[in-house]
């Protein structure tokens, strides 16, 4: 990541400006020499990120935007009219914090035993030594869409409310910072261990070093058009120009020819390897039940993009901005003595078949 700089920070003694790396605590003045230590008047420390974008290029943008893809409606681009484009200025808590620790448990390996595939554990230790640096939303953006910006190389400067009030519109915090300290801890930790991949965790133990809470407030340009008498909205980035979050209809000739296409040949390869099993001799049979294991699992997986596009085609949401929910991965448990375990993956599949066709 590009080390920033933060600007517009002078001596309270010498009144010289000061270039600042960012995350310093403290530092000696370049021109008298005076310790100084830095520190927000109210709370966390608070920068704002300048505009960099016009509104003519904020709607040149989105009419680029609109008209890419066939996942959006036909004409898009050429039939949708600008109805209003104006600046805002969101403020996102951005969260740093090194995570170090170990993580105990055991892990999943296959071997093969006189022609079997057999599945066993070992116990494993890993280390854990991450960095992380994200954003998350200090305000209500349900409307907007936008729950995270990306501040890699971008300037940052001492917040000045009364500069960022003449350019744009400017949206208070509503969120505590201890409310999102401990949800970023909570998110930095589970990624940490989940990057060490180890199946069955026993004991863990780990600590956030060097955490720094910072608010930045973040230009956003908001383009609403009109489409067939119905309101969208997309919103540009105003420091890079990219699309954080865009709103578009879909396309129902594309959804409805993705959707059949997907579920033919879905069903093509779940059932079509089947039929070799039938026929040939008892090696034939055995490929054949090989190759239909990967098959319908591939085609299972096109069944499901496939009903995706049809079924959430009818609007088209795309952005930077954008963070999809996951949920945790449960945890998996080993029945002792038994080759299938209580939750399979597309692993145990694999490893259950190519054990079922050497017997």
């Amino acid at each position: 990541m590009a080390e920033k700089l933060l600007k517009g920070v002078t001596c309270p003694a010498c009144n010289g400006e000061q270039d600042m790396r960012e995350g310093v605590k403290s530092f000696n003045c370049k021109y008298c020499g005076t310790l100084l230590i830095t520190k927000g008047v109210d709370g966390a420390l608070k920068f704002y990120v300048p505009n960099k974008l016009q509104r003519n290029i904020a709607i040149q943008n989105t009419l680029g935007w609109l008209g890419k893809g066939l996942a959006k409606a036909r004409g898009l681009k050429t039939s949708c009219k600008v109805d209003d484009a104006f600046l805002v200025y969101i403020p996102y808590w951005r969260v740093r914090a090194d995570v170090i620790g170990w993580v105990f448990g055991r892990e999943r390996r296959t071997r093969t035993v006189n022609g079997r595939t057999e599945t066993y554990y070992v116990d494993v230790e890993k280390k854990i030594l991450q960095s992380y640096d994200r954003t998350y939303a200090a305000c209500d953006v349900a409307e907007l869409g936008v729950r995270k910006v990306n501040l890699t190389g971008d300037e940052m400067r001492p917040v000045n409310f009364e500069q960022l009030q003449t350019e744009g519109m400017l949206f208070n915090i509503v969120s505590s910072e201890q409310e999102i300290s401990d949800q970023a801890k909570a998110d930095f930790v589970q990624e940490a261990i989940n990057s060490t991949r180890v199946d069955q965790v026993t004991f863990q133990h780990n600590d956030l070093v060097r955490p720094g809470v910072n608010i930045v407030y973040y230009p956003l340009w908001v383009v609403r058009y009109v489409f067939q008498n119905r309101t969208y909205q997309v919103v540009v980035d105003g420091e890079d120009g990219s699309i954080c979050y865009g709103k578009a209809p879909g396309n129902n000739l594309y959804r409805a020819v993705v959707g059949i296409l997907g579920l033919g040949v879905g069903m093509y390869l779940a059932t079509f390897f089947g039929a070799f099993g039938i026929v040939g001799g008892e090696d034939s049979a055995k490929a054949a039940l090989a190759i239909y294991v990967f098959a319908i699992i591939f085609g299972i997986f096109i069944i499901k993009w496939a009903y995706k596009k049809f079924r959430y085609g009818g609007e088209i949401e795309e952005g930077t901005g954008i963070v999809v929910e996951t949920k945790k991965p449960a945890a998996k448990n080993i029945v002792k003595g038994s080759p299938i375990t209580a939750n399979m993956d597309v692993g145990d599949v694999v490893s259950f078949a190519s054990s079922f066709l050497r017997k």
